[in-house]
Parts: structure tokens; C-alpha cells; sequence
């Protein structure tokens, strides 16, 4: 006698009626085969995130004019100009952002996403803090 131990069949498929099917363990025909990828055509090599395309295009040098002179400035610096100047108009939206960033940045970069965190009062708080100093003020 000869003890052979019984032959699996080519394409994977599992005889044996006792084998375990259910959550987990799926039939073995249908299991992924050795070497095979889940997901054959998914993301290519070299594709590049949203972060990474932001950065590229916040690096790009443009030119703009400054005092009647063209200058090349990064896309980054002119946004950070544009804040700048909407601040400066009084834009109250620009006011928040560059608050938000500037108070960021001071922290030394304690966290990449400090200005997401940094909270800045609304504006029924800056009224009440209005009235308050304004009655202080009258007092005297």
C-alpha cells in the first residue's frame, strides 16, 4: 500500500464538503490566487495626490507687477500678498485667515494643523466685548 495523500484539483476548487464556508472564509475557488493582486488596475505608479499637486502649483513662479516693475514671485507669495492687502482694506473674511495663519505659525509649528484648531471669536462676542469696553471707557 501506498500512502498518497489525496491530489487538490488544478484550478483550486475544493472537493471536500466538510470545508468551512461562510464570513471570512470564502469557498477556495474563489479565493484570490497566489501572486494575484485584489485590484489589478489600481492607482498607477507616480500618480500624485491633491497635496502633492498643490504644492507643485503653490511652488510655480509667475510674474506680476510691482511699483510699475515686473517681478517673479512664487504663487504662494502672491497669495500671501492678496491676503496681505485684503487685510488691510478691512475684507473681514481676509482679517480671520491671516489672524488664523499668522497665530500658526508663532506657535513655533507645533502642529501642522494648528490653524484648523486656532478658534477665533464670532462676531456677536467681539459686540458684547465692544460694549463692555465702551462702557469702561465712559465711566471715566
Amino acid at each position: 500500500m501506498t500512502d498518497k495523500l489525496p491530489q487538490k484539483p488544478a484550478d483550486g476548487a475544493c472537493q471536500d464538503p466538510t470545508e468551512k464556508v461562510g464570513p471570512g472564509n470564502p469557498p477556495r475557488h474563489t479565493r484570490f490566487k497566489p501572486g494575484q493582486s485584489g485590484n489589478p488596475k489600481g492607482r498607477p505608479k507616480g500618480s500624485k495626490n491633491f497635496a502633492t499637486i498643490l504644492q507643485q502649483q503653490l511652488g510655480k513662479m509667475v510674474t506680476i507687477t510691482v511699483d510699475g516693475k515686473p517681478k517673479r514671485v512664487t504663487v504662494q507669495e502672491v497669495i500671501a500678498r492678496r491676503l496681505a492687502n485684503d487685510s488691510m482694506k478691512g475684507t473681514t473674511k481676509a482679517m480671520e485667515l491671516l489672524i488664523r495663519l499668522t497665530s500658526a505659525k508663532s506657535d513655533g509649528g507645533a502642529g501642522k494643523d494648528a490653524a484648523k484648531d486656532t478658534a477665533l471669536p464670532d462676531k456677536d462676542a467681539l459686540r458684547r466685548i465692544q460694549k463692555r469696553v465702551a462702557k469702561l471707557v465712559g465711566e471715566e
